[in-house]
């Protein structure tokens, strides 16, 4: 297996937060070495759609979302929102 192929597969078995951290790095020791940088995909995406990258990432990790009621939600969200997916320990 060549370097590359072991750093694809590397970062693609982790988590999508620690896979931004090492594009980072990445991209620091490129500007570090005067390297040029790459176009990133995320430029090209972003014309394709008009959402951000950041706007995707959340989207795809299913933290964004919206409730459309004429109540004031923030007195009566517990009837208006779904805690069946929450994960952890009920007190």
């Amino acid at each position: 297996m060549n370097t590359l192929s072991q750093i694809q597969s590397e970062v693609a078995a982790l988590p999508f937060n620690l896979q931004a951290e090492v594009l980072d790095f990445v991209q620091f020791v490129k500007q570090r070495r005067g390297l040029p940088q790459a176009v990133p995909e995320a430029v090209s995406a972003l014309a394709d759609t008009g959402d951000s990258p950041f706007f995707r990432a959340l989207t795809e990790a299913g933290f964004v979302g919206c409730i459309d009621t004429d109540e004031q939600l923030s007195t009566c969200y517990k009837s208006q929102l779904d805690f069946s997916a929450k994960v952890g320990s009920q007190p």
